[in-house]
């Protein structure tokens, strides 16, 4: 057995920086000093100051998935930029890296710092969404999970945005990374909608940054945003008005028809309607097609002809037309929700999100229609179950459309010309109250191992380079700073090194200084 099958091989990573890291008695006296600078420095913010001496400490310094044991510093619960400021301006004279905290939900915990000594800021304070109908623009906190964005766009004039399905995640994290979901086709990723941000920068000043104002940075963080530049905290994004009835629907087949129904997807991307927006599912229980069109039920079929026509006939099908609000809710998977609960995106008890809290995830873009040798790397690890998970899939995303308008130079993002999005997803707890501490499904991490370095021999197929989604950052990618900055790269380290000399803003994977 490779040692990487084992620890997994990101945790293999952290184990060996860890070892190279042991501090000396004098380094662990100087850390000790820092550390109360840093809190004396924190005073004037009171009790949105969290050290390790607290109750609500052990509570905070999860990320939203437990699999994370990283123990921060300090962790400050905002109220306001003011705050933020404050604590930036404190962190960066005591030398502790910063991280600002949206939704959590980032795949290798740096949401609570990727390692241990962060200061660890929670922006769930900054929780507002206001609509200025005059403007045709919506300011965002940055501590607004999805489900509530979704929600408050709905109820503040019949408004919705382009972002993604996940009711828990922040829009920071999401935003700043691309911010793709079923309304990209049509709308293109969220990073095009955001026309301003506030934010405050590593001197702890408050910045407005627009296509006019810190151009440089507005650049940088739309796409290669999330936590190397700065602590956003608000978004401008413009919204928009969805067809008056939307048609979500789903199609399921057994696994075994993998390559007809596969063949049929990847080929129908070409000719897609920017009105229908889908996934597929590839998982032990067969492949699931879900998505929303953009019109009424009875257009549905024509809309999908292109692909249902060349694929094999579904084992069934749930097609409903509903609003966009109602099409949202739908996909959100929470638990407890009926079909027109849509109070139930805001995550308020008694609703829950269905996530699972242990899980591992890893990613690919795909340039091109996929080759028939990866369609049956698909069918091949989708339907194996690897001992001890409660879930392992392959979300295999349809690109292109509006994604494609924007030209690459434009913003940080680079993967304008992706085709297909590949999000490898292996999970081990459903339990409605889990606890932090749970040991890691080893066999889950073996599957996720072997079967990624299946699919990256494969690749080579595509291109010498590899290409992943940052917002599914992997610790383990091959040259990651190429497989999610590529040609940007040389671009985002200056401007790194002109706003963040200091690197105040670090991580293991963040955008480094040139």
């Amino acid at each position: 057995m490779h040692l990487s099958h084992s620890l997994g091989s990101a945790a293999l990573l952290v184990a060996l920086s860890t070892l190279a890291t042991i501090m000396t008695p004098a380094e662990a006296a100087k850390k000790a000093t820092a550390s109360k600078q840093l809190t004396d420095c924190l005073k004037p913010l009171g009790s949105k100051v969290i050290t390790s001496s607290m109750s609500a400490y052990d509570k905070q310094r999860y990320a939203f998935d437990l699999r994370f044991d990283y123990k921060p510093d300090v962790i400050i619960m905002a109220k306001s930029a003011s705050d933020i400021q404050t604590a930036v301006k404190c962190a960066k004279d005591a030398n502790v890296p910063v991280t600002p905290r949206s939704g959590g939900h980032s795949f290798e915990g740096y949401c609570v710092g990727g390692q241990d000594g962060a200061l660890v800021i929670d922006l769930a304070g900054l929780g507002s969404v206001k609509v200025d109908k005059a403007k045709g623009t919506a300011k965002v906190g940055s501590g607004v999970r999805l489900g509530k964005l979704y929600l408050e766009l709905y109820k503040q004039g019949g408004y919705t945005i382009n972002a993604g399905t996940c009711p828990s995640v922040g829009i920071g994290g999401h935003a700043l990374g691309g911010g793709f979901g079923l309304l990209s086709r049509k709308k293109g990723l969220l990073i095009d909608s955001i026309v301003e941000m506030e934010v405050v920068d590593a001197n702890g000043k408050l910045l407005k940054v627009n296509a006019k104002d810190n151009k440089d940075l507005f650049y940088a963080l739309r796409g290669a945003g999330g936590g190397s530049f700065g602590v956003v905290t608000s978004f401008t994004i413009v919204p928009f008005k969805p067809a008056d009835k939307v048609t979500s629907f789903t199609y399921d087949w057994k696994i075994s028809d993998h390559e007809k129904v596969l063949k049929a997807y990847v080929n129908y991307q070409a000719s897609a309607s920017r009105d229908v927006g889908v996934e597929m599912n590839v998982g032990p229980s067969g492949l699931e097609l879900y998505g929303i069109f953009q019109g009424r039920k009875k257009d549905l079929k024509a809309a999908l002809a292109k692909f249902l026509d060349n694929a094999p006939p579904p084992n069934g099908n749930d097609i409903r037309e509903t609003k966009q609000i109602e099409a949202q809710l739908r996909f959100a998977f929470i638990n407890g929700a009926g079909e027109k609960d849509i109070e139930a995106l805001e995550l308020k008890s008694p609703y829950k999100a269905g996530d699972s809290r242990y899980t591992k995830g890893k990613s690919l873009v795909y340039p091109s229609a996929l080759k028939p040798s990866t369609i049956k790397l698909l069918g091949k690890w989708g339907a194996k179950t690897p001992k001890g998970s409660t879930a392992n899939y392959i979300i295999v995303d349809l690109w292109g459309g509006a994604v494609k308008d924007v030209s690459a130079s434009d913003t940080s993002f680079i993967h304008r010309d992706a085709h297909t999005v590949f999000e490898f997803v292996v999970e081990w707890d459903q339990s409605s109250n889990p606890k932090p501490g749970k040991a890691d499904c080893k066999d889950c991490l073996k599957w996720m191992d072997d079967m990624y370095a299946e699919f990256l021999a494969d690749y080579k197929n595509y291109s010498d380079t590899v290409r992943g989604y940052q917002n599914y950052i992997d610790l383990a990618i091959p040259n990651w700073q190429q497989a999610y900055y590529g040609e940007a790269l040389p671009r985002l380290k200056e401007i790194k090194s002109s706003v963040d000399p200091s690197n105040v803003f670090r991580f293991p994977q963040s955008i480094p200084l040139k």
